[in-house]
Order: structure tokens, then sequence, then C-alpha cells
């Protein structure tokens, strides 16, 4: 008879080993696929800025902001300080050199100046009757030297007359002697009287010397006062437009204080501020263009000071042309300022999504437009404008430049109309 073969049931062991594996590796193999097919994100399409890769010529520029200056400008200050009487002109007007600004009134000067003007003048008044009576002196002196010399002539002629009468005994020998000695003592005291003039004279040049130096000197004095009384008007130094006078009536001036400045209008160079990060490419020459009045103004480097403050350093330009009509000081310009010449270049705008991915990829269209996928590229320089893509992109293709944020670093966009 047949026997009934009875089926043995598989141990829970058994069936995790045969049925368990495969279902491991099912699940792997899923997820390996999943992966390969990354992330993917869905969003609107008309959200989002899509611009076409480009070839043309590419120059760098960045944008800078400079301000309108004065080639020369001159500082008007307060040489006697005091206190604001009148004020003349206000800012903005034009000037000549001279032209009168502002009066001071300083009363303590001005007391000052009256009482050593009378003692300078006092001792003019000493000193110049001092050269009277030392010339005056000077002629007294000549005047006795002469009365001498005519006595003395009286007294050699009488003592030449008489010398022969002594000797034949006509006169005494006493009255020969006292004419003798009258005749050699009047000698004596000429002698005396034109050494004593010599002396005087040359005394008397040095000290008249003097005399004129202190008078020089009392002048000069003078006229210093006088100055510092002028000085209490301000006047324009040089000749061009007045800036903004800084002093109100009755306000109190103090000496060296700034008033104002003048600029000199015959020309006019803009001073720029540039970021730290470009100071080892920025040199003399290097160009920009601004806009004014409808249309581009160019500008040149001349002048790079090296010196870095709060992140920034500054440049002096010159107008390549004359200056634009109606162009002020102080006006602020927009320059876009050249760092390279034009090459041809691979391009596409700036653009939100730099700020996300620092130009290391960018999302690339498909060619009907309803995917765009992740995609590494190069950008080695960039302008105000466009930026320089070295590799990953080709001309004609179109990619997304807007703002990368939302996107969670998805590989695959899933465009949605």
């Amino acid at each position: 008879m047949d026997r009934v073969i009875q089926q043995k049931k598989w141990p829970l062991k058994k069936i995790l080993t045969y049925f368990g594996i495969p279902v491991v590796v099912v699940a792997f193999l899923g997820a390996l696929l999943a992966n390969s097919g990354g992330s993917r994100l869905k969003v609107r399409k008309e959200r989002l800025s899509i611009a076409t890769v480009s070839q043309g010529m590419f120059q760098e520029f960045i944008p800078i902001n400079g301000a309108v200056r004065a080639r020369n400008s001159v500082f008007v200050t307060a040489v006697e300080g005091g206190q604001v009487k009148e004020i003349y002109l206000k800012g903005g007007e034009t000037v000549k050199e001279g032209d009168m600004i502002l009066r001071l009134t300083n009363p303590g000067l001005e007391l000052n100046y009256m009482n050593l003007q009378t003692q300078l003048l006092e001792q003019a008044d000493q000193l110049r009757n001092t050269k009277i009576t030392m010339e005056t002196s000077g002629l007294v002196l000549k005047d006795q030297l002469a009365q001498m010399v005519f006595q003395l002539r009286d007294l050699e002629q009488q003592y030449r007359r008489n010398k022969p009468l002594y000797e034949d005994s006509v006169i005494s020998e006493m009255e020969f002697q006292t004419l003798e000695n009258s005749y050699l003592q009047a000698k004596r005291r000429r002698d005396l009287l034109i050494e004593r003039i010599e002396t005087d004279s040359i005394l008397r040049v040095n000290q008249l010397v003097q005399v004129d130096k202190s008078l020089d000197l009392v002048a000069r004095n003078l006229d210093a006062i006088q100055r510092s009384l002028a000085n209490l008007t301000v006047r324009a130094p040089i000749s061009g437009q007045l800036g903004t006078v800084e002093a109100e009536l009755g306000q109190t001036i103090t000496q060296g204080q700034r008033i104002a400045q003048v600029d000199d209008i015959d020309g006019y160079t803009v001073r720029a501020n540039i970021d730290e990060h470009y100071i080892s490419r920025i040199q003399p020459g290097l160009k920009g263009w601004f806009p004014f009045a409808g249309s581009q103004h160019g500008l040149q480097i001349f002048k790079v000071y090296p010196e870095v403050r709060n992140g920034s350093f500054e440049v002096d330009m010159d107008f390549q042309e004359t200056e634009p009509d109606g162009i002020k000081r102080g006006q602020n310009l927009q320059i876009r300022l050249a760092l390279s010449d034009e090459t041809e270049a691979i391009l596409i705008p700036r653009g939100g999504f730099y700020q996300a991915t620092g130009g290391n990829y960018i999302y690339v269209l498909n060619e009907d437009g309803s995917r765009a996928y992740k995609r590494d590229i190069r950008i080695t320089r960039q302008s105000d404008r466009q930026y320089e893509v070295q590799e990953g992109l080709r001309p004609g293709e179109q990619v997304i430049i807007s703002n990368y944020e939302s996107f969670n670093n998805a590989d695959e966009l899933i465009l949605e109309d």
C-alpha cells in the first residue's frame, strides 16, 4: 500500500535565509537606482530668471563711487581771532583773489594796537631827536676846528714874524716864548680836536646805524600791528568758487580756525574709493566711465593712495577730456572701472545664483526647457554685468541665474509652467 509522505515545514531561520537576503538585495538595488537618478525638485518656471549663454567680448569692470573735487583748493582760516561783525559773501559765489568774505572785530587787539602805536611813535621821535643831536654835535666840532685852524694860522704867522726879531734881539725872550707857547698849545689843541672829530665820527656813524636799525624795527612793528588789524578782514586767498562759509554773525572765531574753502574752478578731479580686495590690481593708467547728462564720460587714474582705511583705499582720477558742463564740486559719480582689456569669452549675465554657489555650479536647461540639471562650471572673472565662464558651458545653452536658496541643492529641477 502506498505511504503518504508528509511534507516537512521550513523552520523560520531557513525562511529568513532563503527569502531575507533577496529582499535586502532588492532594497539595496532600489536605493542605488534611486541615488543614481539624483534628487529632484519641482519649481515654477515663471519664478525663475533664465539666460542664454553667449560668446562675446568681455572686459572686467568693477563699480566704484567717486566724488568731484577741485584740482586746487585753498582753505580760508582766521589769521586773527575775533567776533564776526559782517559777512559779505555766501557759499557758492564766484570770488576774486582779495575779495572780502567777512570781517571780525577784536577790541583787545585794537586797543593794544593803539597803545603800542603810541609807544612806538614816541620811541621813533626819540630816536630821530638822538640822530639830530648827534649830527648837530658833529657840526659843532667841525665849526670849532675851523675856528681853531684860523687862530692857529694867525699865531703861526706871528710866530714866524717874531722869530727873526727875537734872533736879532728886537723883542725880548719872554715875549717870544709867550708867543711860541701860545702857538704850540694851539697846534696841540688842533691835533686833539682833529683826533676827537675822527673818533666821534666813527662812533657817530655806528650810532647812526643803530638808530636807523631801531627806526626800521619800529616801522616793522607798526606794520605788523597794522597787518594784524587788516587780518580781521578775511579775504579770498585765490580766485575761484567759495565753499560754505562756516560762520554766523556774532560768532567767536579763534585764531587758525577754518572758515571756508575756495576752489580753483579751472579744473576738477575725482576722488574714488575702491575695495581693498583689488588693491594689488589698481595702478595709474586704468580707465573708467560714468554717465552724466545722458552720455558716457571717461576718467583715468593718475594717483593711488595705498593706505587702507575701513576696508577701502582711495585713488585720484582725471577727466580724459574736458569736464562735462554743469558738473560741480562734491557731486557723486557712479563709475565703472575697467580692470582688463577686452577679450573674447563665454559669458552669462550676473545673477543671484552666484551667492549660493560661489560660481562653482549652475542649472542648465534641457532642449525642451522642461528640466534643468546641476552642472559644475568655473567662473574666472566678472564685471558689474557679466561673468566670464572658463569651463562647463557652451554658447546657446540656457541657464538659471536667479537665486538658488530654495533649491535645496537638488540635482534636477522639474520646471512647471
